[in-house]
């Protein structure tokens, strides 16, 4: 998958002043000035942690206090209603346990992944049979119309706490606190639904956020990771309190799960570190059971009983793992028959038999792999339940709304989405959404990785690179910064863990330095000493035999940028001409290859090697992405090469007998459109 790089270009005098002023290293500087810091106050601002605004200024707060209050003073039974995702039960779990804590009559209701997200008027049914007097919902209800009249007509108050976005009425409720409410004045919104049940629990202390984050910041801190909210200002200090305070937890819950996540007790626990051992183990069982599991295992203070449910989180985290890979490998065993498919401007895909509790994880993952919008769906006894994952620009809410006749529910924003299909209109809608696409994006979107800046390597040092830990957490919103260093010169590569990854030793100016490749083989890396290329790399300090070490590690890297420009550019013709689009003319005189170069593109997979590698390789022959595609497609129909398309590796195949050339209709058919 070809990727586009955006590279910074920070003001060196900005820089400089920020250096020179804060106190920080250069390389420090140029990421915030990068950033669009320009003064040393607003830089500043960034890096010291924000105090949390007054609860009370989300509109509705005092009223749910004083419903919340009086009901504690009158024992009134209050089910506190949450959702099954990591959001919904740290948020549960938060205000059940202060309820508790305060001496109130109270229960915690969390629906099953079936039963849908959000309230349903039945349950409430069930909950008044129970005698609840009151509910106070977290991280859902803001949409709940016909829900909030069941709850009315039963004689029950509704409180509301949320954090999506309201539709043009809000829910008849006694409150309804969410910070997207037009008329609410909370100054910072992009908070989780656990965040605004801390400020709830905030307001019922009297305002005192120190008191909440001292009690609840690690749960707070989880759900906002878990929630991808973006990591500035208020969410910043939530998550950096609250990693320091998940390092060090007293909960037995979190301890036992620590212990199965393989995190040692006492170890510094980064925003990384959290968002994928910690969260996705408490998703887990929302995802393959009940989310239940997860809450009571963060309510219990039993260390017995916390050992239990973590060990048994810990078995459902791994079926959701085998489960999603189930799903995944049956995709990429279409793609592998079917290598077009990858063509399209957007991926779909359905199933008979998949979990639809984790097709947003699987569809996130083929978005990472293939750089494209991606929308799953598992068919479910009401029509096919799905989920959908996207790169910018492409809208997954628009388009979803664009497609609406073919659905029974749906909802999201820009990034991701999840929806409902009639079981006679999997296929109506999949033509559906590649309609719209074409309509709307006159090219398929490619993924773009932004770069702080170009670095010289002696910029990467021991220390330069220490420094940037000002700017942690890292996580949406606040990425962990990326560097070019540019034209270095491949001096060795070195293999590692036999072979599964690989080790480059770049030169530059009379600098050399290490860099390491994950997941490929030196040989498929097609590098060779003395080549040049630029290299996108992540910079971290770690550990190494007892002393702190510099880790590169490359994220992607290119001939240069004017050839990843053209590449991308010929990637997207050969894509629209596999759909049957015509191109113009010009374009398939360039796609036809000669034989010349169909030899030349033969004679350079000697071993198996990616594809853009060779690509790379042939620069300065004229076989550019589109041509290279072509003429691995007419080897690979004579049985001469063979392409993984999902690997992005060809190789050679053992040759018997003479192939003709001219019986590839491949062959035939780009003839045939430069000679027309």
């Amino acid at each position: 998958m070809l990727k586009q790089w955006h590279v910074g270009t920070p003001d060196e005098r900005m820089a400089k002043r920020l250096s020179e002023s804060g106190g920080i290293s250069m390389l420090c500087a140029k990421v915030l000035a990068a950033r669009g810091f320009e003064s040393i106050e607003a830089a500043e601002q960034f890096v010291e942690l924000t105090e949390l605004s007054d609860p009370f200024l989300l509109r509705d707060m005092r009223q749910a206090v004083e419903r919340i209050l009086r009901a504690i003073d009158t024992g009134e039974q209050i089910c506190v209603y949450g959702d099954y995702d990591c959001d919904g039960i740290t948020a549960t779990v938060m205000l059940t346990e202060w309820l508790k804590c305060a001496g109130a009559n109270v229960q915690w209701y969390i629906p099953t992944r079936e039963e849908g997200y959000g309230m349903r008027s039945e349950r409430i049914r069930s909950l008044a049979e129970e005698g609840v007097e009151l509910i106070v919902t977290v991280d859902n209800g803001i949409s709940a119309h016909a829900e909030a009249q069941t709850a009315k007509e039963l004689g029950i108050d509704l409180v509301i706490t949320d954090h999506h976005r309201p539709g043009e009425t809000l829910p008849e409720a006694y409150a309804v606190v969410d910070p997207h409410r037009s008329d609410c004045m909370s100054p910072f919104k992009e908070i989780c639904g656990a965040v605004v049940a801390l400020k709830l629990i905030a307001a019922l202390e009297g305002g005192d956020c120190e008191v909440a984050l001292e009690q609840f910041g690690d749960l707070a801190a989880l759900a906002t990771l878990a929630d991808v909210m973006p990591l500035k200002d208020e969410n910043r200090t939530i998550v950096r309190r609250g990693l320091e305070l998940l390092t060090n937890t007293e909960r037995m819950g979190l301890r036992a799960l620590l212990l199965v996540s393989g995190i040692e007790e006492g170890e510094p626990i980064a925003a990384s570190t959290a968002a994928f051992q910690i969260t996705p183990r408490i998703n887990a069982a929302g995802r393959m059971a009940e989310a239940s599991v997860s809450a009571k295992l963060l309510l219990t203070d039993d260390p017995e009983e916390a050992q239990a449910l973590a060990e048994q989180i810990q078995s459902m985290n791994s079926n959701r793992k085998n489960t999603e890979q189930v799903i995944m490998d049956e995709i990429l065993m279409r793609v592998r028959q079917n290598p077009d498919l990858l063509c399209r401007r957007v991926l779909t895909f359905a199933g008979e038999n998949w979990s639809h509790g984790v097709v947003g994880l699987v569809a996130g993952r083929l978005t990472k792999m293939f750089g494209k919008p991606c929308f799953l769906m598992a068919k479910d006894t009401e029509g096919y339940r799905g989920s959908a994952r996207s790169v910018e620009p492409f809208s997954i809410f628009d388009c979803l709304q664009a497609c609406a006749e073919h659905l029974i529910r749906y909802g999201g924003h820009p990034s991701a989405g999840g929806f409902t299909v009639r079981h006679d209109a999997v296929d109506a809608f999949q033509e559906a959404i590649q309609a719209y696409a074409k309509e709307n994006y006159s090219e398929t979107p490619v993924v773009t990785l932004h770069a702080e800046c170009t670095v010289s390597p002696r910029e990467l040092t021991v220390a330069n690179v220490r420094s940037l830990q000002l700017l942690e957490p890292y996580g949406e919103g606040n990425p962990a910064p990326l560097f070019v260093l540019e034209q270095m010169t491949v001096a060795e590569r070195m293999a590692l863990s036999k072979g599964q990854h690989t080790k480059l030793r770049l030169q530059k100016d009379g600098t050399a330095v290490d860099v390491l490749l994950f997941g490929m083989s030196p040989e498929q890396t097609g590098m060779q000493p003395g080549m040049v290329f630029d290299f996108l790399a992540a910079a971290e300090v770690r550990p190494y035999q007892g002393r702190d070490s510099l880790s590169l590690r490359v994220e992607d890297w290119r001939v240069s940028a004017k050839g990843q420009t053209q590449a991308i550019a010929a990637q997207q013709a050969y894509e629209t001409d596999r759909r049957g689009e015509a191109l113009p003319d010009a374009y398939y005189v360039r796609m036809c290859p000669t034989r010349s170069e169909l030899i030349a593109v033969y004679q350079a997979v000697n071993l198996p090697v990616r594809l853009s590698s060779v690509c790379a390789r042939l620069q300065s022959t004229g076989v550019n992405w589109c041509k290279l595609r072509v003429c691995v497609d007419i080897f690979t129909e004579l049985g001469l090469l063979e392409y993984d398309v999902v690997s992005d590796t060809v190789s050679r195949m053992p040759v018997t007998e003479k192939r003709d050339l001219e019986s590839s209709t491949r062959y035939q058919y780009i003839q045939s459109k430069v000679r027309r």
